[in-house]
C-alpha cells in the first residue's frame, strides 16, 4: 500500500478489514461507543504522558470513526471541502483567528477554492495552514465537545430520520475529522504512514483481512 494515500483509500482498506464483522456484529450505537471509548483512552494516555499509547488509541478511534462514515455512505473529502476549503468556517480566515473556547457558529463560506487536496498528507497541510498554532489544551477541550455533537446528531437522526438531521451528521463529521487532523499535526504524525504501520497487515490485533477477532 502506498504511504501517500487518499481518504477514500484509507476508508477502502478499513472496509476490507472490518466491513464484514462491523456489519454482522455492531450497530450504529456500538460504533459510537467504541469510537468514544478509544478517544477517552487517548485522553487518559495523554494525561499520563504516554504518547505512544495515545497515538495508537487515536488511530484505533479513527478506524471506528471511518466505520461510521462508511455505514452512512458519506463522501468525507467532499463534506470537508465544502466546509473547510482553505479557511476556518467560523471566522472565514486563514490562519484562523477564533479565540480559544469561544462559541462556535459557522458562517456562510461562499465558493470553495479550486486547490482541493487529494492525499491525506495534503489535507493535513491544509489544516496546518488554517490552524497553525493549535495547542494541546485547546484540542483536549474541543475533541470531546465535537465528538458529543457528532454522537448527538447521529442519535437525533436515528430518532427522527429527517434530511436536516442527516445534514447535521455531515457537518459534525467534518468538524470532528478536522479536530483529529489538528491533533495528528500537533504530534507531527503523518497519518498515512502511521496508519500503515498499524493496519498494513490487516487488523492490528489479529493481523487478518477480514478481521476475525470476535469470531474466536
Amino acid at each position: 500500500m502506498r504511504k501517500n494515500i487518499t481518504i477514500p483509500e484509507l476508508q477502502r482498506t478499513l472496509l476490507d478489514i472490518y466491513d464484514v464483522p462491523d456489519d454482522q456484529l455492531y450497530t450504529i450505537e456500538d460504533i459510537l461507543y467504541y469510537n468514544q471509548k478509544y478517544i477517552l483512552n487517548f485522553l487518559h494516555d495523554l494525561s499520563a504522558d504516554n504518547i505512544k499509547e495515545a497515538k495508537s488509541d487515536l488511530t484505533v478511534s479513527l478506524a471506528w470513526f471511518v466505520a461510521l462514515v462508511s455505514r452512512y455512505h458519506l463522501d468525507l473529502p467532499e463534506i470537508i471541502w465544502k466546509r473547510y476549503a482553505y479557511k476556518c468556517p467560523f471566522c472565514l480566515e486563514i490562519p484562523c483567528f477564533c479565540k480559544d473556547f469561544e462559541s462556535r457558529k459557522a458562517k456562510k463560506t461562499g465558493r470553495p477554492s479550486s486547490r482541493k487536496p487529494q492525499k491525506i498528507i495534503e489535507w493535513q497541510k491544509m489544516v496546518e495552514k488554517i490552524y497553525p498554532k493549535s495547542n494541546i489544551e485547546t484540542l483536549k477541550y474541543l475533541l470531546p465537545h465535537v465528538l458529543d455533537e457528532l454522537n448527538h446528531s447521529v442519535r437525533v437522526f436515528l430518532r427522527k430520520r429527517e434530511k436536516k438531521s442527516f445534514k447535521d451528521i455531515e457537518i459534525n463529521t467534518a468538524d470532528y475529522f478536522i479536530i483529529l487532523l489538528r491533533i495528528y499535526n500537533y504530534f507531527n504524525v503523518d497519518i498515512a504512514k502511521y496508519f500503515w504501520q498499524m493496519f498494513g497487515r490487516g487488523c492490528y490485533v489479529c493481523h487478518r483481512t477480514p478481521c476475525i477477532c470476535n469470531y474466536y
